[in-house]
C-alpha cells in the first residue's frame, strides 16, 4: 500500500549508488556552498553531497522515509532535514539546488526555481519532461514550461537513468540535467505564457491584434519573443 501511495505521489527513491556517484561527480559544489535539496528520500544522495558542501537543507514530506533518512544522516552535522512540504518552507538562501524531482511536481519545481536566485542545479526528471524543457518552437513538446525554462536557464542534458535504479521502479526512464541560472522570472509572466499556450495553435497576429509576427502560430515563436509578449500582456492587464 505504501509503494502504491508513493507511486501516486510520483515518489521514486534513487537507490543505485553508481548513479548517485555519477550525480555527485556532476555537481559543481564547493566547501563554501549551501545546497538546497527537494526530496531527501533515504538520504543516500544527501550524505554524499554533504561531504562537499558547507551546509545542506533537505526536505522529505513522507514521515516514515523522513525518520529513516534522519537516522541515516545523524552523523552529518552540516545537514538540516525537514519533514514538511517543500513549497511551504521558510526561504533559505542557497547556491546550489539538488533534486530527484517527484514526477508529479516537475512543473511546479521548475516554476519555483525560475523565480529564485541561485547559481546552478542538478535535477533528475522523467525523460519525457526533459524533452519538454529543451523543445524548440514548432516541436510538439514545445510549451509554456519550455519557454520559461529556456529563458531562465542554460539547460544541459547529462545522462539517462533507467527505472531499475529506483524503488519503487517507475514506468519510464529518467534523465539528469544541469541548470545554470541566467534570468529570473515572475509568476505573472509565467501565467501569461500559460495563457498564450492555451491558444498555441492560433495565429499570433490574430490573437494579439498585431501585424509583427509574420502570421506565425504562438507555438512557432521563440522563448524571448513569447516572454516579451507575456510582459506586455501583464502590463496591459489583458
Amino acid at each position: 500500500m505504501e509503494d502504491d501511495k508513493r507511486k501516486y505521489l510520483g515518489q521514486h527513491f534513487l537507490i543505485d549508488f553508481n548513479i548517485i556517484f555519477k550525480i555527485i561527480k556532476a555537481c559543481n559544489v564547493g566547501k563554501n556552498d549551501v545546497v538546497l535539496e527537494f526530496g531527501t528520500g533515504y538520504g543516500y544522495l544527501t550524505k554524499k553531497i554533504a561531504e562537499t558542501a558547507k551546509l545542506v537543507y533537505t526536505y522529505e514530506i513522507d514521515k516514515e522515509i523522513y525518520a529513516e533518512a534522519k537516522n541515516y544522516l545523524i552523523q552529518n552535522s552540516n545537514v538540516v532535514i525537514f519533514n514538511q512540504d517543500f513549497f511551504k518552507q521558510e526561504h533559505h538562501e542557497f547556491d546550489f539546488f539538488l533534486s530527484n524531482i517527484p514526477y508529479a511536481r516537475s512543473k511546479d519545481i521548475m516554476k519555483w526555481l525560475s523565480i529564485h536566485e541561485f547559481r546552478e542545479a542538478i535535477i533528475m526528471v522523467q525523460k519525457e519532461f526533459s524533452d519538454k524543457l529543451t523543445a524548440l518552437p514548432g516541436n510538439a513538446d514545445y510549451s509554456a514550461v519550455s519557454v520559461f525554462s529556456q529563458y531562465c536557464f542554460d539547460i544541459e542534458q547529462l545522462f539517462d537513468v533507467t527505472k531499475n535504479s529506483f524503488h519503487p521502479p517507475p514506468k519510464i526512464d529518467s534523465k539528469v540535467i544541469r541548470l545554470k541560472k541566467k534570468n529570473n522570472m515572475d509568476l505573472k509572466i509565467i501565467s501569461g505564457l500559460e495563457f498564450l499556450f492555451s491558444n498555441k495553435n492560433k495565429n499570433a497576429d490574430t490573437l494579439l491584434e498585431s501585424k509583427q509576427y509574420q502570421n506565425k502560430k504562438i507555438s512557432q515563436l521563440n522563448s524571448e519573443t513569447l516572454v516579451d509578449i507575456s510582459k506586455d500582456l501583464i502590463k496591459n492587464k489583458l
